[in-house]
């Protein structure tokens, strides 16, 4: 038996009128249609490379055991992880100038410093980069907070974001 998609039957019921046989009213059958088309645009132009950004966000006052106080010890960490993907059959530069940590409610910038990156996407390729940020600081302000990495592709800039995280603060 061979199986055919609804919105297939759907839409050449349409074409050849007869979706009243069927009892699925061609209005229907239309909007099914429509959508599905929607869909398929919406995927064709979701072109961005860098497809998700995730931060784990956390602050340690105390140093590790064994460890001594030092006064300039980086006490605000934040890893951002960027996934790439490159579905193109050539290869792509993929140029991150920037990554910044930012209060969800307010959008504050916290106090780290990113370094540019640069990223070569060979053909088909899948990568996955990990940007260590660090601050003397902390956290100040507001306890959710997300990365915001913006980058450029060709002539293009873009900005994406991580989900918002509570910083995990150890005493």
């Amino acid at each position: 038996m061979i199986k055919t998609p609804l919105i297939t039957c759907i839409a050449l019921l349409v074409v050849t009128g007869s979706t009243n046989i069927c009892a699925i009213p061609s209005t229907y059958a239309q909007s099914q249609i429509h959508f599905a088309s929607k869909q398929r645009t919406t995927m064709k132009n979701n072109n961005s490379l860098i497809k998700k950004v995730t931060l784990i966000a956390r602050q340690e006052n105390l140093p590790p055991l064994g460890i001594s106080h030092d006064p300039q010890r980086n006490i605000g960490l934040a890893s951002v992880f960027i996934l790439l993907e490159n579905p193109q059959t050539n290869s792509v530069i993929v140029k991150i100038s920037k990554v910044e940590i930012r209060n969800l409610l307010d959008g504050k910038l916290q106090n780290f410093q990113s370094q540019y990156k640069e990223v070569e996407l060979k053909p088909l390729e899948n990568s996955e980069i990990l940007m260590e940020l660090t601050n003397k600081s902390g956290y100040t302000g507001h306890d959710r907070v997300k990365a915001v990495v913006t980058y450029h592709i060709e002539n293009q800039s873009k900005t994406i974001e991580s989900e918002a995280v509570a910083a995990n603060l150890s005493k």
